[in-house]
């Protein structure tokens, strides 16, 4: 974060948006002094751009953990226990059995495909935008009727082009078709999971919100994670997608602890190592295995 009296060179708007998401971090931590609120504020006063960042982020940040969404995952904080010895070699097999689970050849035949921690953008033939996030596959196949993909694996942002072909998107659950618009679709097990951020969409045949914190819930396309107030466990799950190797959380209770921060995802590693220094966490790191303790 930037912290001088002078004005700074410029920087671009996502670096300021970054840092202003930071601030609010650090401001809602329970840990900010009043030098730290000080020294916020005349960071918001550094020039228009600063302070138009601090306004969305202190919108964004009251949206994140308000949504419907986001209330089913929200647990109070419980005491810790460390008994998590027990079952970590019969684990790590199962780890191993299981790793390489996702990349089965229908993945590695897609028109488009990522691998683990890779995110890539692809420009389609009618000028629509698709970010696919890590460990994503996603076929293209477009007629004169539709404009229909599959998405095969993983998570991918839609930014379609004006067209008056239907753009449809296929995955485990009901078709998502939305005209001019931008959405992010992600392939569960248990179905799909769609956030809409722009424009109309529809979900077999029901129409969708827009997303009141959709920037944070496609904050991967920047390369963050946004988190604000979320379980460990949900955080921990978040993270494995983007890491090689598995993470495991042996304490129930210790999973409902609620984390807020901005992460880096070009450096995963530095997400648990942020955790260790600021939740008193350890992490005990076997083959293809971190253990959270």
């Amino acid at each position: 974060m930037t912290d001088a009296l002078t004005m700074p060179t410029p920087q671009p708007l996502s670096d300021l948006s970054d840092d202003a998401l930071d601030w609010q971090v650090l401001l809602h931590s329970g840990n900010a002094s009043a030098a730290d609120r000080s020294r916020y504020q005349r960071w918001c006063r550094l020039s228009p751009a600063h302070a138009e960042a601090a306004r969305e982020a202190e919108a964004l940040w009251l949206d994140i953990g308000h949504t419907v969404s986001a209330q089913v995952f929200e647990a109070a904080p419980a005491p810790r226990k460390r008994r998590w010895l027990a079952g970590i070699a019969a684990s790590v097999v199962l780890v191993l059995a299981g790793y390489t689970g996702w990349q089965q050849a229908p993945v590695w035949l897609a028109d488009y495909h990522t691998g683990i921690g890779q995110r890539q953008s692809i420009t389609l033939a009618d000028g629509s935008r698709v970010t696919l996030n890590s460990a994503s596959a996603l076929s293209v196949a477009f007629n004169e009727r539709e404009r229909r993909v599959l998405l095969e694996a993983g998570e991918a942002l839609f930014e379609t082009a004006p067209d008056p072909r239907p753009f449809v998107v296929e995955t485990a659950g009901a078709p998502v078709q939305g005209g001019e618009a931008v959405f992010s679709v992600r392939r569960e097990a248990s179905g799909s999971r769609v956030v809409l951020a722009q424009g109309e969409a529809t979900v077999g045949g029901r129409t969708l919100p827009v997303s009141p914190d959709a920037q944070a819930q496609t904050a991967w396309q920047r390369g963050k994670l946004i988190f604000n107030g979320k379980p460990l466990g949900q955080v921990l799950a978040e993270l494995e997608r983007y890491q090689h190797g598995r993470i495991l959380l042996p304490d129930t209770q210790l999973a409902a602890l609620e984390v807020s921060g901005v992460f880096d995802l070009d450096d995963p590693q530095a997400l648990l190592r942020t955790l260790e220094q600021r939740y008193a966490l350890k992490v005990t790191y076997l083959p293809w295995l971190a253990v959270v303790h």
